[in-house]
């Protein structure tokens, strides 16, 4: 009998023992498919945070350029006007008209996206695009004037360029091999909210209208 009770003792205290340490253990975490995203999302955010930044010094340049090419409307085609010489006038007009609308086709590549401008100029739609064209644009209007106020404006705006030209072909390296959708968010956001609305639900999608 005695044998027994302790043998029993024993069996009892050995139960409890093993629910004690089952309680101390920590139970295991569940991975989940959410976790996954929002870790792949943390490491995607500073990945965007910098190409915002970049877009929006890539819009800054392409405002200055633009600036700059009012500038000389301004001042040297409205001044040859004045002086008679309409050949110098046309050069002139020329001149600036390369820098306003190269500056606002980049303004809208960068900040707002356009169906226009990746029709007439789609290199303006990929990072390394904008960047060969700033590089373009910046060698073109560092050097333009060789004095006066307009030289150091075209120094310091060209300077600028060059400087988001090569930030732009450094991100251009790193994100050579993700997908547009990441490489270029914004473009593909804005393109994707331009586009045709799906039809409503049970109904039909609307007709192409008729050629008479």
């Amino acid at each position: 009998a005695p044998t027994r009770s302790s043998a029993a003792n024993g069996s009892l205290r050995a139960r409890v023992c093993s629910r004690a340490s089952e309680r101390a253990q920590p139970a295991p975490q569940l991975r989940l498919p959410g976790d996954r995203r929002l870790r792949r999302r943390q490491r995607q955010c500073p990945m965007r945070s910098s190409q915002a930044i970049l877009r929006l010094c890539g819009g800054l340049a392409s405002a200055l350029l633009a600036l700059a090419g009012l500038m000389g409307v301004l001042l040297d085609v409205l001044g040859c006007i004045v002086r008679g010489e309409v050949l110098r006038a046309a050069h002139f007009m020329a001149e600036c008209s390369l820098l306003g609308i190269g500056g606002i086709a980049g303004v809208l590549a960068e900040i707002r996206p356009h169906p226009s401008v990746s029709e007439n100029a789609p290199y303006l739609t990929k990072l390394d695009g904008r960047a060969a064209f700033y590089v373009f644009m910046g060698m073109y209007i560092v050097g333009r004037k060789t004095e006066g106020f307009q030289s150091w404006a075209d120094f310091l705006i060209g300077l600028y360029t060059l400087g988001v030209a090569t930030a732009g072909l450094v991100f251009a390296q790193r994100l050579s091999g993700l997908p547009p959708t990441l490489s270029e968010p914004a473009l593909g956001r804005e393109m994707h909210s331009t586009g045709q609305q799906p039809p409503p639900e049970g109904g039909l999608p609307p007709m192409m209208p008729g050629v008479c």
